[in-house]
């Protein structure tokens, strides 16, 4: 099935041609990356996650009818898949270790998709393996699993789903379990929802990076840092915002918007002319060195 048109959003943000210091309490470096443009993973609909997909893919409801209304479940119903390296060799478990040392990442998955599915796009074994970190990908809820960020997306954001408040649980949980530095990786629905956490509760995050994705609330007073890779050719999640698009029922901002939108934040944006809403060749490997960094939340 086509995927329904979208509405242009209305003209007059901030272009993008160049770095330059924007509105508000927070400098933006507003960056074109260049990235390989060849080979870029694309994942058949049948996988999910990305945004796009979420209008049809495997299902016989029409492309504009909402998913249903959902039930939340206790944490303890929600499936994890966790990483931890082990020498040379990456450890997948369904349960948290004990005691974690270090770093603690949370990953999160794009609308339609899964713990698994995130895993092998954003390289979460890398990510375990190189940072030394404990990585923990939960599940969204619902037929087609979705994140509550805001205005997006599925079946989660229509029921009002607390997904901040079992992030921040889990993060918590944690935290306990010996964790001194907690990040959350997220793409497409995944970075929304990493962004209202940080909008929201702040103070239990260190730092985020958002792939292909946007702030969905109305307002973020949080004070945080972010890693933003975004691509310029993204027309799900578009750099210069769009009023509406028909299959998610909602709207997203102008990249150039993002520093009003959360005046307190660190915002590291990147532009990867080239890509679309896909994760590209190169994004993960610079979500990796990005939180190698350690980064911290802004003084």
């Amino acid at each position: 099935m086509p995927r329904p048109p979208r509405t242009p959003r209305t003209p007059g943000g901030p272009a993008l041609a160049r770095p330059r210091l924007l509105a508000g309490a927070v400098a933006v470096a507003l960056a074109l990356v260049a990235l390989p443009t060849t080979g870029l993973l694309q994942l058949p609909g049948a996988l999910g996650g990305d945004l796009r997909e979420g209008a049809a893919a495997g299902t016989d409801r029409p492309a504009l009818v909402p998913d249903p209304v959902v039930e939340a479940v206790p944490d303890a119903e929600r499936p994890l898949l966790v990483l931890r390296a082990e020498g040379d060799d990456v450890v997948r478990a369904a349960e948290l270790p004990r005691a974690v040392a270090g770093t603690a990442v949370l990953v999160l998955h794009g609308y339609t998709s899964s713990a698994a599915q995130a895993a092998e796009r954003l390289e979460a074994a890398a990510l375990a393996r190189d940072l030394g970190a404990v990585v923990v990908l939960p599940t969204g809820l619902g037929e087609r699993p979705s994140w509550a960020a805001g205005s997006c997306c599925g079946s989660a954001a229509r029921s009002d789903v607390d997904d901040v408040g079992y992030l921040s649980r889990l993060l918590a949980d944690l935290r306990a379990r010996g964790a001194e530095r907690a990040y959350v990786v997220g793409y497409s629905n995944g970075g929304m929802l990493a962004y209202r956490l940080a909008c929201e509760r702040p103070e239990d995050v260190d730092a985020v990076a958002v792939v292909n994705g946007t702030v969905a609330v109305p307002a973020c007073p949080g004070a945080f840092t972010a890693l933003h890779l975004a691509g310029a050719e993204d027309d799900a999640v578009p750099v210069d915002g769009v009023d509406l698009v028909p299959f998610l029922f909602t709207g997203f901002p102008a990249l150039a918007d993002l520093p009003a939108l959360a005046p307190a934040a660190d915002l590291d944006v990147r532009v990867l002319p080239g890509v679309g809403h896909e994760v590209a060749p190169g994004v993960p490997a610079t979500v990796r060195r990005w939180l190698a960094a350690g980064p911290t939340p802004p003084a």
